[in-house]
């Protein structure tokens, strides 16, 4: 296990690399994970290793509190987790742009840390990113307040005391501990919400990946639109968790993006058996192949 000081906070860092190691000019990709029952096993497991194996240089951390990065009591705002991931890269003695893959919050802080720093940026891969342009902090609160709920209501606490696998029970304990005993909510409270003017001179391509069945699918087009160089990919059938139900074509996907875009065609998604899906209006028009839908104008296609 490896560990950094960034932002004055213990990180916890895994490096991972071709066995052979990395070609000096190999993409270093860095990963993003989500809030809360989250860490950086869940791409380590899915993307983190198969991009490794694939050539590129692989840098999964556990944000602010999670996983075993140290349990910080505050600073869970967005300056902060921009000046924790700055001082990751400092740490490390990454000096040239990484391509940032993020999931959920962690896409969202991608997206964030690309207009902040993208002399630091080579690309982004935004999976199920929160986006909107007003209100975005009020609605990731309100998101933790429901996790709280959920995490604290009695036949939870019972199932996880009695049923639930050594990970779950750990992932819990560090979800109620977040929400109970950090500022973390307070934090999410205070989150901006995207200027339309900022994002329209983001100098950095974006590959961004919605589930055809998440919550966050409205959010998509608006993101497309704003964005000067962005692929839009809708998974039909998937919900939120499309990295892990979606694994395969996102590794098929991630490599394309990172190695191949130059030379060979988007990797073409086929939707699982009797998968529903409502195409949202904005799609129905667009001249794309059937099982594979791109984004909205603005939104470049492969």
């Amino acid at each position: 296990m490896a560990e950094v000081s960034a932002n004055g906070v213990r990180l916890h860092v895994q490096r991972l690399t071709p066995a052979d190691g990395a070609d000096p000019a190999a993409p270093i990709v860095v990963t993003l994970h989500g809030m809360l029952i989250d860490n950086l096993s869940s791409f380590y497991f899915t993307l983190g290793t198969y991009l490794a194996h694939a050539g590129c240089d692989v840098v999964c951390y556990d944000l602010r509190g999670h996983g075993r990065s140290e349990p910080a009591a505050d600073g869970y705002d967005m300056a902060n987790a921009l000046a924790d991931l700055a001082g990751l890269l400092d740490a490390l003695e990454i000096s040239r742009p990484v391509h940032l893959v993020g999931n959920s919050y962690g896409a969202t802080l991608a997206l964030a840390f690309g207009l902040a720093h993208p002399e630091r940026v080579a690309s982004l891969t935004l999976v199920e990113p929160p986006f909107l342009i007003d209100g975005l902090g009020e609605q990731m609160e309100r998101s933790l307040g429901q996790v709280l709920a959920a995490a604290s209501h009695s036949d939870v606490e019972r199932w996880v005391a009695t049923q639930a696998g050594r990970s779950v029970s750990r992932a819990m304990a560090t979800t109620q501990r977040l929400l109970k005993e950090t500022t973390i909510q307070r934090d999410m409270l205070a989150t901006p919400s995207f200027e339309p003017a900022a994002l329209a001179t983001l100098a950095v391509p974006v590959l961004a990946v919605y589930g055809g069945n998440s919550d966050l699918i409205d959010q998509a087009e608006g993101l497309a639109s704003l964005l000067p160089d962005c692929v839009l990919v809708v998974l039909r059938g998937h919900t939120h968790a499309v990295l892990r139900e979606a694994t395969e074509h996102l590794r098929a996907l991630t490599r394309w993006w990172l190695l191949d875009r130059a030379s060979a065609p988007m990797p073409v998604y086929t939707p699982p058996p009797g998968a529903g899906f409502t195409v949202p209006d904005w799609v129905r028009d667009k001249t794309v192949p059937a099982d594979l839908l791109s984004g909205p104008a603005g939104a470049r296609s492969a």
